[in-house]
């Protein structure tokens, strides 16, 4: 029998069932926090449990110092079904409700904390970035805004072009990225093979913007600002704060949580020290408000 996990002082676990299976998350709620509090969920990447992938953010340390209640869901088997397993690719993922779950996840916390609705946030890396990108696109009146590393959203779910409310979004990917590739489409051959079943295709960083710039009703043309050497970003802007849309580029970045201190494996490729990504990400999400 596998040991408890031990978890970190200040963190729970909560027990919760969907779909007639166990999908308990962890939770962390701050003593110092207004309320009510703003919500973060944080969305670990495929193979890597949310606990380890809250080391690689700092997401619980920055909870404390900044008072918002930090989620911690947990995928079957640490795969999301973000929409790029369907059909034959994989089935028994592909009737798993990740979505469900997740909105779940949000209206269990409400049930135990008061939280301010108007700022509810995902936050997620790789396979936990187009989880949350699928959740942004299908549900935007869920959520108050999203950000993203090293992941957009399955081709096939971004497909659905249908009129829905403007969210804003925050995107930070690698041009190196060769899990998630920069230009979209499959990982890497040599990355498939890592994995037992690989994922289909993923939109790629422009068109993943082009797609939220039609939603959002933003101007088509973005500012764009070199920030660092191998940092630039692009801003796109429109009628209210929820058209906001931010992606940062950071050349010759990897598959990986930029300004994250934490070793992460070669393969991944090169982490950025010029971003933190952490910071960037509260900073763009606390800035905005659902609108009523």
């Amino acid at each position: 029998m596998a040991r408890p996990q031990q978890l970190p002082e200040g963190t729970v676990q909560v027990e919760l069932r969907h779909q007639n299976r166990d999908r308990p998350y962890l939770l962390r709620v701050p003593g110092a926090r207004p309320s009510p509090a703003p919500l973060i969920v944080q969305l670990h990447g495929r193979g890597i449990d949310p606990l380890m992938f809250d080391r690689w953010t700092g997401y619980s340390s920055l909870a404390d110092e900044q008072g918002f209640v930090l989620a911690m869901p947990r995928a079957v088997g640490e795969v999301w079904n973000d929409g790029r397993y369907r059909g034959a690719a994989w089935p028994e993922l592909d009737a798993i409700d990740d979505v469900g779950y997740l909105l779940a996840v949000i209206a269990d916390v409400i049930e135990r904390q008061p939280i301010d609705p108007a700022r509810i946030y995902l936050v997620g890396m790789s396979n936990g970035a187009s989880m949350a990108g699928r959740l942004a696109w299908e549900h935007p009146a869920r959520i108050s805004a999203v950000a993203q590393v090293a992941g957009t959203a399955s081709a096939e779910i971004a497909a659905d072009r249908r009129t829905a409310a403007p969210l804003p979004v925050l995107e930070i990917h690698g041009t190196r990225d060769r899990s998630m590739p920069y230009a979209g489409g499959r990982a890497a051959w040599w990355m498939r093979l890592l994995v037992r079943r690989s994922a289909g295709p993923a939109l790629g960083v422009d068109a993943w913007a082009h797609r939220w710039v039609e939603r959002n009703g933003a101007a088509p043309e973005p500012q764009v600002e070199t920030l660092e050497p191998d940092i630039s970003v692009r801003r796109w802007q429109g009628p209210s704060p929820a058209s906001d849309i931010v992606f940062y580029r950071v050349d010759g970045g990897g598959h990986t949580w930029p300004g994250s201190s934490l070793w992460m494996p070669p393969h991944l490729g090169r982490v950025s020290r010029s971003l933190d990504a952490t910071r960037v990400s509260w900073e763009f999400l606390s800035a905005h408000r659902r609108e009523a």
